[in-house]
């Protein structure tokens, strides 16, 4: 096991002239557009929720010099033509939280626009980008893009095209939907790293930066209902999220990790 004093808090990362979005962006690597699926082997079923997502049409986003990113038509299947589709290890927001605690059920996007904008703002001390676009749908439109009936989440990272980045959650509680944002825009806030295991691991040091924002400042109401310091042992399988514990355990902070993975001056090889 592992105390929570080795992580550092919210405030903690707010030093003074350091602007840690910039940071991000300034520690790119040269990567194509990543497909990236949140996995919950226990998620279930759900009739359809309340919010039906713009997109009756074909819509396309473009940068300058670019072809379209990525092109959608409600009577087609998801045309992805500058990404690899990619798996991802299994993150299980239940994990995370206590029992019966994870919150009210959160059928569309406005129900926690707010709290995903305070935590974003509270880590980052800046607003969340336009750059980055947040949909929760039922299950009817999830699965338009996510067939499979595990996933609760998926992004699609085209940050390093200059294009605009998106994240898909499935209508679920609040505090699963708010865990699952968390752990989705550890892959999209920076170019996916060549190294899956890597590329996870990214994405769990920051889902743990999120969740000790949303621990520490009670957003949400969740403070009391997040397991940080010892989340359910399942959990503890997955080799990128047991390799960012035993970073921790040894004393090293949260956002050096994610930096530091970010930077490829850190491997999930090492462990193995």
């Amino acid at each position: 096991m592992y105390q929570t004093s080795h992580y550092s808090s919210c405030t903690s990362f707010s030093n003074v002239g350091y602007n840690r979005l910039e940071s991000i962006t300034q520690s790119s690597v040269s990567q194509a557009d990543t497909f990236y699926s949140a996995v919950d082997r226990f998620s279930q079923s759900y009739d359809s929720g309340m919010f039906i997502p713009d997109i009756a049409s074909s819509f396309q986003y473009q940068s300058e010099g670019q072809k379209a990113g990525y092109s959608y038509n409600s009577n087609q299947n998801p045309n992805y033509n500058l990404f690899q589709i990619q798996p991802e290890y299994n993150f299980i927001p239940d994990n995370f939280l206590k029992p019966g605690r994870s919150g009210t059920f959160v059928g569309n996007t406005e129900d926690i626009k707010e709290y995903v904008e305070e935590a974003f703002q509270r880590i980052f001390e800046k607003s969340l980008p336009n750059d980055i676009k947040i949909s929760v749908l039922d299950e009817k439109e999830f699965r338009k893009i996510a067939p499979s009936l595990n996933t609760i989440g998926l992004s699609i990272n085209r940050s390093e095209l200059g294009l605009l980045s998106e994240i898909f959650i499935l209508h679920d509680s609040i505090g699963k939907v708010m865990l699952t944002i968390g752990h989705e825009l550890g892959h999209i806030l920076s170019p996916s790293l060549p190294n899956t295991h890597d590329e996870e691991a990214k994405a769990y040091a920051f889902s743990l930066i999120w969740m000790n924002c949303i621990k520490e400042h009670n957003i949400a109401g969740l403070g009391d209902a997040l397991i940080i310091d010892n989340p359910a042992e399942n959990g503890l399988h997955n080799i990128a999220f047991r390799f960012v514990l035993n970073l921790v355990k040894q004393g090293k902070d949260l956002w050096d990790i994610y930096l530091g993975l970010m930077r490829k001056m850190i491997s999930v090889v090492m462990m193995e």
